[in-house]
């Protein structure tokens, strides 16, 4: 629209103002769309005010202000900061909206430079509908934005003007859809079925509406299915359009905005705008209006005022027409259409959700029938519980007992001290691959090097003195035979001397030679192929002192078979032994690896021990079982590792199987 230059004088700004005035006053009088109307006063309230821009904001079906209607607001709503901008704004309007009084409220703070927004409600019959806002530079005189109040308030009284208006003529048409809302109600609310529900809310909405396509679509989580599309029997899911309508209801039902489309996607958030342009291109719909259906709850008397508080969506409905029709009307004829809507879906849900749901309503008749209803309240009781009861007793089920054990390999060694001493020093490392005799690391023991070094003296002694007595003989027998010096005893004696020192020393070697094994045995060697399963062994072992017996080291042969070594409580045996002598298969394991839960192993049970032990670490007593398993099954094998498991013991009554622990307890404390 093309104005005057600006007016020189007071007395001309006013007449100027009243000027505009009439103008959209005859304009409100006349039977014109509203986009024409709000843009003709929105163009006219911001030459009037010199504002930055002017919009009309109004209360959408889910109880939030929707921008309507707007001029010049760009510079207020920049690219790549509008949906940050309009959701601050919105959030200070709304206080506006919820007093009923005009006031100036700062805009957003993410676009420079700022601005104020002068906010005037629009009422109609007592009841808000929306707020006409102009846009403003920041930090105006107090008397200049008095000034621009007054001014939006008289352009706002002419809007409402033109409102009410519009409310009477279209009076005549609101009767004709109730009746046809009332006919919606009562056809979507005709039964439970939650097809049948939507497949009657997408047709009847359509009818109601005058769209050429209403789709209704349920949330699951963060994503929308279609249910049904109106005029379709099933939808085809594979299809483009139904994929990024899905795509596109997602993203507006996770916003929790109503998404209004009719020509422009300029204030539409990112995420919001790239998918409604994907599925732009799937359909020539000129209208386009997603609204998500939400179940209100019902608010405090003390918060009437404030927007109701609404649940997560049931789902969303999307309304289409080829035709450019009011987009703003449509949403206003929506809103009654959307409650029903969303309570008959979420009924149906909440009744598709309740176990053995398809059984209730026959069992319901058939009761009715028997006369189930007529019966006194103790035999309503009692019946079922007695019925129940024998069915307990005689329905069968799997019976089986848990367990508890780890996973070990079938081939394991531990390497013990052989005698006293202290680590000198370590070949291996935890996890290291060892063959068979490998040197696993070197004891020493200074017990035995005290023993060695006396042996070696007394036997140099002992040698030394066998030679000074083989020396004296054979001095003696150079001599005359025939000399009185050399007698029958002294001969005799270095003989028996000679004797006992041999013997002395062959007992001083026997003694070093078992002193010698027994210090070659101080090196450690492995006593199969398989790996090392201690954890930091240098850190632990390194220097240390040992004592004879004392476990130094485990070998285990984890490239071979693996096995289960399982912990049977002791007050369970029988009934695992009971199992065992019924069934002439062994028994069957299923047990889960506590670091993978909800994954289910198989195995066998091999063997069971003849004795009750009890462990340190144990509770209770348990006999220990072997159970052999395919490691093949299970990925990243590691010693020890810790399961849960319950072996198979046939099938006893679901009454039996409830309460055996119970009948046992009870037993064992009261009767014994």
């Amino acid at each position: 629209m093309h104005h005057q230059d600006a007016p020189r004088t007071a007395d001309e700004a006013r007449r100027r103002i009243e000027s505009l005035l009439d103008e959209v006053a005859d304009l409100s009088d006349l039977t014109i769309a509203p986009d024409v109307f709000y843009g003709q006063v929105l163009d006219r309230l911001t030459f009037a005010t010199s504002a930055m821009g002017a919009a009309v904001w109004t209360k959408s079906p889910n109880g939030h202000l929707l921008l309507a209607h707007q001029t010049d607001l760009l510079q207020c709503y920049p690219t790549g900061k509008a949906a940050k901008a309009l959701s601050d704004d919105e959030a200070h309007l709304f206080q506006i909206f919820n007093r009923g009084e005009s006031d100036v409220v700062p805009g957003s703070q993410t676009v420079q430079p700022g601005y104020d927004i002068v906010a005037v409600p629009l009422q109609v019959a007592g009841e808000a509908w929306g707020v006409m806002a102009c846009y403003q530079p920041a930090n105006l005189a107090k008397s200049v934005r008095q000034t621009y109040v007054r001014i939006t308030h008289a352009f706002a009284e002419v809007a409402q003007h033109y409102q009410q208006q519009t409310l009477l003529r279209d009076f005549q048409q609101h009767q004709y859809d109730w009746k046809r809302q009332l006919a919606f109600a009562g056809l979507v609310h005709t039964d439970l079925s939650y097809e049948k529900t939507a497949y009657r809310i997408a047709n009847e909405a359509r009818n109601c509406l005058e769209a050429d396509r209403v789709a209704v679509l349920s949330a699951r989580g963060a994503k929308c299915r279609i249910e049904a599309i109106s005029g379709v029997d099933k939808p085809h899911r594979r299809s483009n359009t139904v994929q990024k309508l899905e795509r596109l209801a997602s993203v507006v039902v996770g916003s929790k905005q109503t998404l209004l489309y009719t020509g422009e996607t300029e204030n539409l958030p990112p995420q919001v705008e790239e998918a409604l342009l994907e599925y732009l291109e799937e359909t020539p719909s000129k209208v386009l209006a997603i609204v998500p259906l939400q179940l209100d709850e019902p608010a405090d008397d003390d918060e009437e005022k404030k927007p109701r508080r609404a649940s997560e969506p049931v789902g969303a409905i999307a309304i289409e027409s080829i035709d450019q029709l009011n987009g703003h009307e449509l949403l206003h004829r929506t809103e009654p259409i959307v409650q029903h809507a969303a309570t008959a879906l979420g009924n149906a849900r909440a009744y598709r959700q309740l176990p053995l749901a398809s059984l209730l309503i026959p069992l319901g008749n058939f009761l009715a029938t028997i006369g189930w209803y007529r019966l006194p309240t103790t035999l309503k009781i009692a019946i079922p519980l007695l019925v129940t009861i024998v069915a307990l007793c005689f329905i069968p089920t799997d019976f089986s007992i848990e367990v508890h054990g780890q996973l070990v390999p079938e081939v394991e060694r531990n390497v013990f001290a052989p005698s006293d001493g202290y680590v000198e020093e370590i070949f291996v490392k935890h996890g290291q691959h060892v063959e068979k005799d490998a040197v696993l690391m070197q004891l020493r023991s200074n017990e035995f090097n005290l023993a060695r070094a006396e042996i070696v003296g007394q036997l140099q002694t002992a040698q030394a003195e066998l030679d000074a007595i083989l020396v004296k003989r054979s001095q003696g027998m150079r001599r005359d035979p025939r000399s009185e010096s050399r007698t029958p005893e002294s001969f005799e004696n270095l003989s028996a001397d000679q004797l006992k020192l041999t013997k002395q020393i062959e007992n001083l070697i026997q003694r070093r030679d078992l002193l010698q094994r027994r210090e070659d045995e101080l090196k450690l060697l492995s006593p199969i192929h398989g790996q090392i399963l201690d954890w930091e062994v240098e850190q632990v072992l390194a220097a240390r002192p040992v004592s004879r017996g004392e476990l130094l080291m485990k070998v285990a042969d984890v490239d071979g078979p693996w096995v289960l070594d399982l912990e049977l409580p002791d007050k369970r045996t029988y009934h695992v032994v009971n199992a065992q002598r019924e069934s002439n298969e062994p028994l069957v394991v299923r047990f889960q690896l506590v670091n993978e839960p909800g994954k289910t192993y198989r195995g066998q049970v091999r063997s069971a021990a003849s004795i009750v032990d009890l462990d340190e670490s144990s509770e209770e007593p348990f006999v220990p079982l072997e159970a052999e398993i395919d490691k093949a099954e299970i990925p990243h094998l590691r010693h020890g590792l810790s399961v849960v498991g319950r072996i198979e013991c046939g099938q006893r009554s679901v009454a039996y199987v409830w309460t055996y622990q119970l009948v046992e307890t009870v037993r064992r404390y009261l009767f014994w």
